[in-house]
């Protein structure tokens, strides 16, 4: 038979433990609130020390930098002076020629007294393969620089080589229409070392226009080292699309930062025979800010 009065006994001892439940919860709550804000405000100190200790540490290279900053600016002018003094330089942009880029090239030049650049070329990309095969293919002078489809290797290092050693620089001169988007300058005289700047991107081109582009680019490097002249590419801080690997693969330094002082002090100290690698100020410089300074040496009469 249902017995109400143990029915209602059960209810009332599952109420009774839900009460006790709820009342040990709460007091269990507390505490672990208390221990949860304790950790917070723990961690939340242990924070607030770190951001000092960053921003002290931050601080203190920031002031290393602006001493180290300006110590070079000081004595830059006399690590420059008749660096590279006699000696005459080639510029070759493979795509459009980049204001700030020949801007700093430029002033290394001068601030070493070497001078104006003895000539200066900027290639037309992307080149067009078929129309540049067809070109050496119909040329009897040429015709020994053809390869098949967008492999332009052959050509690029003949060019290299031309771009270095003067002479009139025939190829150049008959592959103008093709190649040359702006020249100025002498194409006579041999020059002492080259700079080369990649200034064109492959966003726009097609994918025969991007590898046959890119495989004269290689040639060039190639052919440019060959000649055994000292041979640099450059390139400015604000550039996003590096080309060091291509440098590194060719055997050519680097500098990721001509847009600075310190860029144009290693662009000049490279161009004057020091210690090949790659520098600069980004993650590409694998070999630091610039090569170990040698002092210049002059001749005095007397």
């Amino acid at each position: 038979m249902f017995d109400f009065r143990y029915h209602v006994a059960s209810l009332a001892a599952v109420f009774i433990a839900l009460a006790v439940g709820i009342l040990v919860g709460a007091a269990i709550s507390g505490k672990l609130g208390d221990a949860e804000d304790a950790l917070t405000k723990e961690k939340i100190q242990s924070l607030n020390d770190q951001v000092s200790l960053l921003r002290s540490q931050k601080q203190s290279v920031e002031a290393r930098g602006q001493a180290a900053q300006n110590l070079l600016e000081a004595a830059y002018p006399v690590l420059m002076q008749q660096r590279l003094s006699g000696r005459g330089f080639a510029v070759l942009f493979v795509g459009p020629v980049k204001g700030d880029v020949r801007s700093s090239i430029e002033r290394t030049l001068a601030d070493s007294d070497s001078g104006s650049p003895v000539r200066l070329v900027a290639l037309d990309t992307p080149i067009d393969p078929q129309v540049l095969d067809e070109r050496l293919t119909a040329s009897d002078e040429l015709a020994h620089l053809a390869q098949s489809g967008d492999d332009f290797d052959d050509l690029g290092q003949a060019l290299g080589r031309e771009f270095v050693e003067g002479n009139g620089t025939p190829t150049w001169g008959m592959l103008s229409g093709e190649l040359v988007q702006e020249r100025s300058g002498t194409s006579s005289g041999t020059v002492d070392g080259a700079i080369v700047v990649r200034s064109w991107t492959p966003d726009d081109a097609s994918k025969t226009e991007t590898k046959g582009t890119e495989s004269l680019f290689e040639g060039l490097l190639s052919g440019l080292e060959k000649t055994g002249v000292p041979v640099v590419g450059v390139e400015t801080t604000s550039m996003s699309d590096t080309a060091v690997d291509a440098y590194s693969r060719e055997g050519i330094s680097s500098v990721d930062d001509v847009d600075t002082i310190f860029g144009r002090l290693a662009l000049s100290l490279l161009l004057g025979g020091a210690r090949p690698g790659h520098y600069g100020l980004r993650d590409s410089a694998s070999d630091g800010v610039a090569p170990p300074i040698e002092p210049v040496t002059t001749t005095t009469s007397g």
